[in-house]
């Protein structure tokens, strides 16, 4: 086996789609908080959001001599708290959150994951309330659209993070020099 064939097989066999899934998984984690945020006409309302992952879907969208694209779902299933002064509303439902990532190789002997947070309007939000007093005020105070904007937000800051950081950066040197003890 040549050298540039060990490469070709050596990305192809170890940046699967189940690795990436698992990496996001690590760096989501099994539960997220967020909140209270002030929300509603005037900042009048304080929302706060709990979600756990539900799962990563995650599908190779391409290779290039030099990257391996993946496009990936992060499926959340949360509950949205919404209290005013003279109301409080419970959403139950489910987010969607795509993600573009490209994996690249670097020097000295290292994978580099790009992660491409989304916009808001790529986030996927499904949310129900109990009664029709909820879904109205999910209609009038584009309850949706807020979970999009702050959804979007947290994906960007989550991306950037040093725990983030870690996992987009293998050291394959690193655990090759593990193993591999004279």
């Amino acid at each position: 086996m040549s050298f540039a064939d060990f490469g070709r097989t050596f990305m192809e066999r170890v940046v699967t789609p189940e690795r990436v899934g698992a990496t996001i998984a690590s760096v989501v984690g099994d539960s997220i908080e967020v909140g209270p945020l002030a929300a509603g006409p005037r900042d009048s309302a304080r929302a706060s959001l709990r979600a756990t992952l539900a799962g990563v879907d995650v599908e190779p969208t391409g290779r290039g001599e030099d990257v391996a694209r993946f496009s990936a779902v992060v499926r959340l299933d949360c509950t949205l708290a919404v209290k005013a002064p003279v109301i409080s509303k419970r959403y139950r439902g489910h987010l969607t959150i795509p993600l573009l990532l490209d994996v690249r190789t670097a020097s000295p002997l290292r994978l580099v994951i790009a992660v491409e947070p989304p916009a808001a309007a790529d986030i996927g939000v499904e949310l129900a309330a109990n009664d029709r007093s909820g879904r109205l005020i999910q209609l009038l105070g584009n309850i949706d659209g807020e979970v999009r904007t702050r959804a979007a937000g947290e994906v960007a800051d989550r991306v950037e993070s040093p725990e983030a950081r870690r996992h987009r950066q293998v050291d394959v040197l690193a655990m090759v020099d593990e193993v591999w003890r004279p």
